[in-house]
């Protein structure tokens, strides 16, 4: 069933194919910021955010919308894919968009392709094979990838947010105004308990107790690592953490064996060390004269020797996938403390697991569902697992939340995640909690019924779909997000994009208050953030660094259109209307019904002919 008016596919637009909220967002952001057509296609328009979708037809001349079929070579031909310039296949489902990109490829060997793959080796070849033949451009992107580093952000306001650049990285830290004296980096923000002010003037305001301050800082490339650190590194592949921490243990061992036998028998260090030595090895050299001390250090030393080679075993054993990919789950051990709990092992949890681990943080996890993909690498990594279900107190308490630093809430469910923050506040009310809730406006709510309840404990809700719907769209117009950056109830965004003139044709200056601040511009050594200065001009077509606010970002990416249209940036994003909660979605052949309404009342009106004004 296709939901459109009766006019052919356009030339030109852009396709989506896909039924979640990332779709949603997707089409929203095109549509309103970009101001691009789009043609969408919901396969399962019933479910899913597939009413929400369908109804953009009936909402705005640019959409049409295919729902109900399956993105097969039929769909696409009728979805215009031959005169397409971009095409995002975001389903959650790695098996169906290999299949999707493969077609897309083969009717259009020029189009842009977006797609969203979760399993990051199976994204890297795809993407190599879809380039071979010099054919249009591959990204490949995931959405838990893209939000996971805000979402650890927010459980962990000491750690700084990295942001990997060419030549360097980007480092995102906070700072109160009264300490914020050397004025390093660029200064994105400053907020306060009431209000945020993004990416203001250069020019300090007086400074205030109550102000923080989000500053960018570039850093170079780091030096390469030293031959000690390469070892290290070396050893810490071969050797697991626990391995790590009983080979420690056992060098204490030796260590304390040495220094005993010194200061009972007298003898010199060194050859204290050979005796220890030559008793770890059972050499057979008895000290049957020796006095009592040495020869109870000696079946101390004999002992120990035992205990090593069960270590070396064990070392063999691990390498060889014995003992490293054991079936059991490791149990969240008596004495853990500060660490990280995460509600919720799905794609988003595992990526957010993943990257805590890498980055050393102690975490434990809580899931329901013993069959979860995610706990194959829990077990891989090591990480202590709570099967159950978090708003019973045997999971609460397994999970050492009462030790914990932060709980993050991370299932697909909004009243589960909802559900779980507040089970744990109820035992803990000062627990920093960061929520994964989609709706806008109920996750407005919630923010400002938990800052009321509890005002001294921190609270941040993250949307997944609201984090990595910018980076697809920047996608799908060639450009690269390298990072987004949550500010309280907003986003900036950090990307790599060509200079090139706005809608009313002049080239963008260098800081747009509220928009974007331009940070640095390509050269032959890299990022070059000295030739941005004050009064300095952007040349058209060279490529830049710059953070920019979502509607900042549309307008700077936007397409030349036919008439030059100088229009302010919108305050936020439009939301596309909804029912209300207890209102069903009009049925297929009502929105039908109305599309058709409303292709008659544009060619009645006079205004029909007028391209459509940008939302306000």
């Amino acid at each position: 069933m296709t939901t459109a008016p009766a006019t052919p596919p356009h030339s030109g637009h852009m396709i989506v194919c896909g039924n979640d909220p990332l779709t949603h967002r997707l089409a929203l952001e095109l549509i309103h910021l970009y101001g691009e057509r789009i043609t969408l296609i919901v396969p399962e328009p019933g479910s899913g955010h597939g009413p929400q979708l369908v109804a953009l037809a009936t909402e705005d001349d640019t959409v049409r919308v295919i729902a109900g079929r399956a993105p097969d070579e039929t769909t696409l031909q009728a979805a215009g894919i031959a005169e397409a310039t971009a095409f995002a296949v975001v389903m959650d489902d790695d098996a169906a968009v290999v299949k999707t990109a493969l077609l897309a490829r083969g009717l259009n060997a020029q189009l842009r392709l977006v797609l969203r793959v979760f399993n990051q080796r199976l994204g890297k070849r795809l993407g190599r094979l879809l380039e071979l033949g010099g054919g249009g451009s591959t990204a490949v992107l995931s959405a838990s990838d893209m939000a996971a580093p805000a979402l650890v952000s927010a459980a962990l306001p000491q750690r700084r947010q990295v942001i990997p650049a060419d030549g360097g990285t980007l480092s995102v830290f906070q700072v109160d105004e009264p300490d914020d004296r050397e004025r390093n980096g660029v200064r994105l923000a400053l907020l306060t308990e009431q209000d945020s002010n993004l990416l203001p003037v250069d020019t300090p305001p007086a400074s205030r107790a109550d102000v923080t301050v989000i500053r960018l800082r570039h850093d170079p490339g780091a030096p390469p690592p030293a031959r000690g650190r390469r070892a290290i590194a070396v050893l810490r592949t071969v050797f697991s953490r626990r391995l790590q921490l009983a080979a420690l243990s056992l060098l204490g061992l030796v260590i304390a064996l040495t220094l005993a036998t010194w200061e009972a028998t007298g003898t010199p260090p060194l050859r204290s060390l050979l005796l220890v030595l030559l008793d770890l090895g059972a050499a057979g050299n008895p000290a049957e004269d020796g006095s009592a001390a040495r020869q109870v250090l000696q079946l101390l030393t004999i002992f120990t020797g035992v205990v090593v080679l069960g270590v070396v075993v064990a070392l063999v054993l691990e390498n060889l996938g014995t003992l490293r990919y054991g079936p059991r789950l490791r149990r969240v051990p008596r004495t853990f403390s500060g660490h990280v709990v995460i509600v919720g092992l799905g794609k988003v949890g595992t990526r957010v697991m993943t990257r805590l681990d890498d980055l050393r943080v102690p975490v434990v996890v809580v899931e329901r569902d013993p069959q979860a993909d995610g706990l194959s690498r829990a077990r891989e990594r090591n990480i202590p697992v709570v099967i159950g279900e978090f708003a019973r107190f045997s999971a609460y308490r397994a999970a050492r939340v009462a030790r914990c630093s932060a709980l993050m809430a991370l299932t697909s469910d909004d009243s589960a995640n909802l559900e779980a923050v507040l089970y744990a506040r109820e035992h803990r009310p000062d627990l920093r909690a960061v929520l994964r809730l989609f709706d806008d406006d109920y996750s407005r709510t919630v923010y400002d019924a938990l800052r009321r309840a509890h005002p001294e404990a921190r609270t941040r809700s993250r949307s997944v779909s609201y984090l990595a719907a910018p980076s697809f769209a920047a996608a799908m117009m060639g450009r690269q997000v390298l990072a987004a950056i949550p500010v309280k109830r907003e986003m900036l965004l950090v990307a790599d994009i060509e200079v090139r003139p706005l809608p009313d044709g002049t080239l963008p200056a260098r800081h747009r208050e509220g928009a974007w601040r331009f940070l640095a511009v390509r050269d032959k050594g890299g990022w070059n953030t000295h030739l941005v200065g004050d009064g300095a001009e952007l040349a058209e077509g060279r490529r830049a660094l710059v953070a920019a606010t979502r509607e900042g970002l549309g307008l700077l990416l936007q397409r030349q259109p036919g008439e030059p249209v100088s229009a302010p940036i919108p305050a936020q994003l439009p939301h596309a209307p909804r029912a209300e909660p207890d209102a069903p979605y009009p049925t297929p052949e009502e929105l039908e019904s109305e599309s058709r309404r409303l292709a008659r009342q544009r060619r009645q009106s006079p205004q029909a002919s007028q391209p459509p004004q940008p939302p306000r």
